[in-house]
């Protein structure tokens, strides 16, 4: 088994950009949380020289660390060949997860810069530094489902330092990770998650997803941001502006957008593509998503869930009693309902 080098960094769901992409970064250190970015968003974009630039967070405080390349036999200012494995902390579910990996890479002792940005997302999420460097057909990234290797704690496992080289004697549980990290790496296949529909057939006589509508909408909406997902959202982000909104933050943190409201100031926006007969479960689903965004943040903000259609009233009053505002489109307007 050669030798894995992890990198701890921020949860998203692509890694192919931030501004103006349907994906949010979620954790990743003191820079994300204060910034609502980080340079590791476009960590598995292949840029047009079909090269993917890497970073993980190396300053601590003031000081620029210096990566250690002679942990996994490097010397001089750059290591090549080397397997770079990124993980995550999951947002839903805890731990650091194995969210993709770089085969034959180069890593970097000290932060490289762009003499001119190698993408034009790049460029639009500023990102301008990186740490590692990998030809593009050697990148693979896994998918939500497909994240269920999680990294231990204790001695011998990666600490605060966001990054990591396992050490030669590791302990059993150690080199068991790594063997099933080497065998991610080495193309045998991924156990995926459980299913909502899998896990209730295991546990109880629940319907399966062929018969279960809330399971059949979080499989066609909620599992990737779906391309209506995206159409919905940049209409949205139209209508404010023809309003005269103008302070629009969208995929920021958790949620889909943010915008001050002249009268009811900040806003925390979620975006629900549906239709008629599960209006009631997007409805759910946002409410759970903006109380644990607005439970982890500062700011007092106002909940607004925006839907595809009209939902039926009793289901826009689970919302309304509950104070969250429910936005729906009707022809090429949104109507606004407020608790």
């Amino acid at each position: 088994m050669g030798k894995l080098f992890f990198c701890n960094i921020g949860w998203m769901n692509r890694y192919e950009g931030l501004k103006g992409k349907p994906d949010k970064i979620v954790g990743g250190g003191k820079y994300v949380d204060e910034n609502e970015t980080g340079h590791e968003v476009c960590n598995f974009l292949v840029a047009n020289d079909g090269f993917v630039y890497g970073h993980v967070e190396t300053i601590k405080k003031d000081k620029d660390r210096a990566i250690r390349l002679e942990a996994f036999g490097g010397e001089g200012n750059e290591a090549s060949g080397v397997d770079v494995v990124w993980t995550a902390t999951d947002p839903d579910n805890g731990g650091r997860r194995v969210v993709g990996w770089y085969r034959n890479a180069t890593v970097f002792r000290e932060r490289q810069s762009f003499s001119r940005q190698p993408s034009r997302q790049h460029a639009r999420d500023r990102v301008t530094t990186y740490r590692i460097k990998a030809l593009g057909e050697n990148v693979t990234r896994l998918s939500l489902d497909e994240r269920t290797l999680a990294l231990g704690k204790g001695p011998g496992w990666m600490g605060h330092t966001p990054w990591w080289t396992p050490q030669s004697n590791p302990s059993q549980d150690i080199s068991r990770f790594l063997q099933e990290v080497q065998n991610l790496i080495n193309g045998r296949k991924v156990k995926k998650k459980a299913s909502a529909s899998n896990r209730g057939q295991a546990e109880s006589k629940s319907p399966s997803a062929a018969t279960d509508p809330y399971v059949r909408y979080v499989q066609a909406y909620e599992v990737e941001v779906t391309p209506q997902h995206n159409e919905l959202q940049e209409r949205f982000e139209k209508y404010l502006k023809k309003c005269g909104i103008k302070d629009l933050k969208p995929n920021v943190g958790s949620v889909d957008l943010r915008f001050q409201d002249l009268e009811r100031g900040l806003v925390f926006v979620e975006v629900k593509p549906c239709q008629p007969k599960n209006a009631r479960y997007a409805i759910r689903t946002a409410m759970g998503q903006l109380l644990d965004y607005r439970h982890r943040v500062p700011e007092k903000a106002s909940m607004l869930i925006v839907l595809e259609v009209k939902p039926k009233s009793n289901d826009l009053d689970l919302a309304i009693s509950n104070g969250f505002g429910v936005a729906y489109l009707t022809q090429q307007k949104f109507k606004f309902v407020w608790p």
